[in-house]
């Protein structure tokens, strides 16, 4: 119910906006063919990128970014704020006939909340662009005008963001701001679109038959996301975001071989769920998922970067740690523990089960010097610290 009242607000507000731009337009002939070439170069570039537009789309589990902020923050720029609703109307429609339709889980209402939010976000911007002086876009671009025109950027992001994540958090019920925003990959792509939405504005004004070069950079844009897609994909555990096994051990030989070269320092990290099986029984399988997830997210708040975190498949994950010493695996060990055992997942209904884990590890070259020998011993020392009584670590 707070999601449908929200959608309509936001439409609400985007009607509003739309009819008192079209009640104070002063059009000109220069605007109406600045629109058509926009709406043109629009639909040409998302008709080049159809199918990948389409295959992207399934793909997308978090805020999607389609691309056509190049074509409608340019249209807040340049034109009135009629023409600009004009621009993104189009463009959407077209989205939804020619891209989006037919795709499972793309419905007509969530398509018109984006057109709408993209009108609001067009709106604040042109605003926020007027203020600070930016627009119009013919007088002498300063230093001024720089910082100017990246809070404009900045304004029109935040809008369009804060929306989002607002009807994401209230579909959903989180608050997780991985989940409300979604990826940081994502939004540096968004932020991309925006600035070349800027660049097409300053060329529509100045050169516009240059405008027509940026399809086949955008286009080519468009595909490397769907290839970092399929990427992601093929090498991530689609219930916790992880590595799969098969990215993590071609990854894990890879340090490996780097550390008998160098002579380095290197750790395994065997970790399983306690009474996992149970948590299943008792409290169901989406529950079970919910407690993978939730371990999964614990366990990478925990450590850095270079370490590589997997899933081997159930219940057990796998860490390894290149350059750390004996203690300070001992100590990175513990805090994955005590981070898990701090993580609660509310079940339906009943008390919200318990997550414990217990963790062994192996040293390289101390426990072996070959990947296999290594997960061996590892997991000789994880059995020792289930059969100690769970919820401990143990070092082979």
């Amino acid at each position: 119910m707070r999601v449908r009242a929200f959608v309509m607000t936001v439409v609400l507000a985007a009607t509003v906006v739309t009819v008192a731009a079209a009640v104070s337009a002063r059009v000109t002939f220069e605007d109406i063919r600045s629109c058509l070439v926009l709406v043109g170069l629009g639909i040409g570039a998302a008709e080049m990128a159809r199918q990948v537009e389409r295959r992207r789309r399934r793909f997308a589990d978090t805020p999607h970014v389609n691309f056509s902020s190049v074509w409608t923050f340019a249209a807040s720029l340049v034109l009135p704020g009629a023409l600009t609703v004009a621009v993104v109307v189009a463009l959407y429609l077209h989205l939804w006939l020619r891209s989006w339709r037919g795709i499972p889980g793309v419905h007509l209402h969530r398509t018109l909340f984006s057109a709408c939010n993209v009108i609001l976000s067009c709106q604040m911007a042109a605003w926020c662009a007027r203020g600070v002086s930016v627009v119009p876009l013919e007088h002498d671009l300063g230093v001024m005008s720089l910082l100017g025109a990246a809070a404009v950027i900045g304004v029109f992001f935040t809008v369009n963001s804060a929306l989002v994540g607002t009807v994401i958090g209230l579909s959903l019920g989180t608050s997780s701001r991985r989940r409300l925003t979604g990826p940081a990959n994502e939004n540096l792509l968004e932020l991309a679109t925006v600035c070349m939405g800027l660049v097409t504005a300053v060329l529509l004004t100045l050169a516009p038959w240059l405008v027509a070069f940026l399809v086949f950079p955008l286009y080519a844009l468009h595909r490397s996301a769907l290839v970092r897609q399929f990427e992601h994909a093929a090498t991530r555990d689609s219930k916790t975001g992880l590595l799969n096994i098969a990215s993590w051990r071609a990854l894990a030989d890879s340090e490996l071989r780097r550390a008998e070269k160098t002579n380095g320092a290197l750790s395994i990290l065997l970790i399983d769920v306690d009474h996992f099986a149970l948590v299943n029984v008792v409290h169901g399988e989406d529950v079970g998922d919910r407690v993978l997830k939730a371990t999964g997210a614990a366990l990478s708040s925990v450590v850095r970067n270079t370490d590589l975190c997997g899933r081997l498949g159930g219940d057990e994950f796998v860490v390894m740690l290149p350059g750390n010493n004996a203690d300070e695996v001992l100590a990175i060990a513990h805090r994955i523990r005590d981070s898990i055992a701090t993580v609660e997942v509310a079940p339906a209904s009943g008390h919200s089960p318990r997550i414990t884990v217990s963790i062994g590890a192996a040293a390289y070259t101390t426990a072996g010097t070959d990947l296999d020998d290594l997960l061996r011993a590892a997991d000789n020392a994880l059995f020792a610290a289930k059969d100690r009584g769970r919820n401990r670590v143990v070092v082979s």
